[in-house]
C-alpha cells in the first residue's frame, strides 16, 4: 500500500529566490515523492528531449489517455506502478520552464554522455546509480514496492555513497553549467550551476521529514540519516530534523536520574538501580544513536553527566554496606554500576571514574586485589600484604618460642601478633573508608 501522505511534499531546499518561483521546483519536488513527480519519470521521456520531440511524445501519450485511466511505468524505470493521466498531463507542463525541466534533469538518468557533454562515462554512471539506489529505497519505505530491511539499508548506503561522492566533483558541476548553456534559454541566464548545486542536497535529504512519522522507519531513521550525514555536502542538514528528538531524550535522561536520585537518597538502592537499568541507560543508548547530529561537546556533557549519576550510585551503594554485609548480587551490582560509569565517563574525566573503579573494585574481592580498571592488569592491595606479612610473623614468632621456651610463651607471642593484625586491618578499613569518601566526592 502507498503510505505517501499530502505531508510528504513538505521540505525546505533553500533559495533565497523561491519566493519568486526562479527555483521553486525545488520545493515542489521536496517530499517521499521526489522522483516520483519527477517529469521524465511521470512522461517516460529521456533527459535530452526537447521541442519537438515531447511535443509529439505528449500527442501519442494524449491519444492513450483518451482511452485509458494510467499510463504505466517503463520497465526499467526505477519508480514502480502507474501515472494517472492528471499527473502525466502536468508533468508536460514543466518542460514549459527550463529552470523547473533542469531541476528533474539532475534527478532523472542520463545514460552515456553525449559528444558535447564532455562528461566522463563514469560521472554519469555515478549519478545513474545514485538516482536508482534513491528512488528504489523511497519507493521500498513508502511501501509502492516490497524489500526486506537489510535491502532497503543497502539502498540508501548506495544513495547516501551515490550522491555524496557525487557532489564533490567537479566534473558534475561542469555538466551543469553545460546544460545551462545547451538549453539556451534567457530565464536560465540568471542563474549558474552554483545555483543549482547549492539546493540539491537539502531536496535529496528532504524525504526524510516525512519518514521521520513513519513508525516503521522510525527505528532505523538515526542509522539511515547518520550515512548521509558523513558526507560533506549533507552535513549540517539533520540537526534541525533531529534536535527536537535530541532535546526529549535528554530530558528523558534528566529525568530519570533525578528519580535515581530520589532512591538512592532514600537508601532504596535497589529501586534506584532499577531505573538506572531500565530508564537512564537505555535513554542514553538512545542519544548515542543521534551522536552524527550533536556536537562532540554536547554528547561529552550528557555523557558525563550520566557517568556521575551512576558512578554516585555506586559509590552510595559501597558506603553503605561498609557497615552492612552486602549480598553476592548486591556486591556485583555495586561493581557493575561502577564499570558502567568508567565505561560512559568522558575522556577528560576518566581519571577520577577510574579511580572509584579501583576501590571498588578493592572492596568487591575482600581486599585480595585492586587496581583493576577494566582491561587493566590487576595489582595485590595494601590489605593483603598487611595480612601475609602479619600472618607471616605470627606463624614464625608462635613456632619459635613454643621451640625455645615452651607452649606458655608461643601462646603468649599468639596473642601480641594477634592484637597487631586487628590493628592492622582497623587501620586498612579506615585507610579503605578515606579512600571510598575521597572518591566518592570527585563524582560532581
Amino acid at each position: 500500500m502507498d503510505k505517501t501522505t499530502a505531508g510528504d511534499r513538505r521540505g525546505e531546499p533553500s533559495d533565497s529566490r523561491n519566493g519568486t518561483g526562479n527555483l521553486s521546483r525545488f520545493t515542489d519536488l521536496a517530499g517521499t515523492r521526489l522522483y516520483r513527480d519527477n517529469a521524465f519519470a511521470v512522461t517516460g521521456l529521456p533527459v535530452k528531449a526537447q521541442g519537438r520531440a515531447v511535443r509529439q511524445h505528449r500527442q501519442r501519450l494524449e491519444a492513450r489517455l483518451a482511452v485509458e485511466d494510467t499510463r504505466p511505468a517503463d520497465p526499467d524505470s526505477p519508480v514502480a506502478g502507474a501515472f494517472r493521466k492528471e499527473e502525466v498531463r502536468a508533468a508536460f507542463e514543466e518542460f514549459q520552464d527550463p529552470r523547473r525541466r533542469l531541476v528533474d534533469e539532475l534527478l532523472w538518468r542520463w545514460g552515456e554522455p553525449g559528444p558535447e557533454c564532455g562528461c566522463p562515462a563514469s560521472v554519469h554512471e555515478e549519478h545513474d546509480d545514485a538516482v536508482r539506489f534513491h528512488a528504489m529505497a523511497l519507493e521500498a519505505e513508502t511501501g509502492r514496492v516490497h524489500a526486506a530491511t537489510d535491502g532497503r539499508d543497502m539502498l540508501w548506503q548506495g544513495a547516501a555513497g551515490g550522491w555524496g561522492a557525487l557532489l564533490e566533483r567537479t566534473e558534475f558541476r561542469r555538466h551543469i553549467a553545460h546544460r545551462l548553456t545547451e538549453l539556451d534559454d534567457p530565464r536560465l541566464g540568471e542563474h549558474t550551476a552554483d545555483d543549482f548545486l547549492a539546493a540539491l542536497p537539502r531536496l535529496l535529504v528532504s524525504p526524510f521529514r516525512a519518514l521521520a512519522t513513519d513508525p516503521d522507519f522510525r527505528p532505523r531513521l538515526a542509522r539511515v540519516c547518520a550515512g548521509w550525514a558523513e558526507h560533506r555536502a549533507f552535513s549540517g542538514l539533520f540537526d534541525e530534523l533531529f534536535e527536537e528528538t535530541v532535546e526529549e531524550t535528554v530530558q528523558d535522561i534528566i529525568d530519570a536520574l533525578r528519580a535515581t536520585n530520589e532512591k538512592k537518597d532514600a537508601r532504596l538502592f535497589g529501586d534506584a538501580d532499577l531505573i538506572v537499568r531500565q530508564r537512564v541507560l537505555p535513554a542514553f543508548e538512545r542519544f548515542g544513536e543521534f551522536r552524527a547530529f550533536v556536537s562532540d561537546w554536547r554528547y561529552d556533557d550528557v555523557a558525563h553527566i550520566v557517568a556521575v549519576g551512576v558512578g554516585n550510585l555506586a559509590v552510595a551503594m559501597l558506603g553503605y554496606h561498609q557497615s552492612v554485609r552486602p549480598s553476592p548480587k548486591q556486591r556485583s551490582t555495586v561493581v557493575e554500576l561502577a564499570e558502567r560509569a568508567y565505561e560512559i565517563a568522558p575522556e577528560r574525566h576518566v581519571r577520577e571514574f577510574k579511580e572509584n573503579w579501583d576501590v571498588i573494585y578493592d572492596w568487591s574481592l575482600g581486599g585480595v586485589l585492586a587496581g583493576a580498571a577494566p582491561g587493566q592488569p590487576s595489582t595485590v592491595s595494601g590489605g593483603e600484604w598487611w595480612g601475609c606479612l602479619l600472618a607471616a610473623l605470627m606463624i614464625g614468632a608462635v613456632t619459635a618460642l613454643w621451640v625455645t621456651r615452651g607452649w606458655e610463651a608461643g601462646v603468649g607471642a599468639f596473642l601480641v601478633v594477634g592484637l597487631l593484625y586487628g590493628a592492622a586491618e582497623k587501620l586498612t578499613e579506615w585507610y579503605a573508608r578515606f579512600r571510598i569518601h575521597r572518591a566518592g566526592r570527585r563524582y560532581r
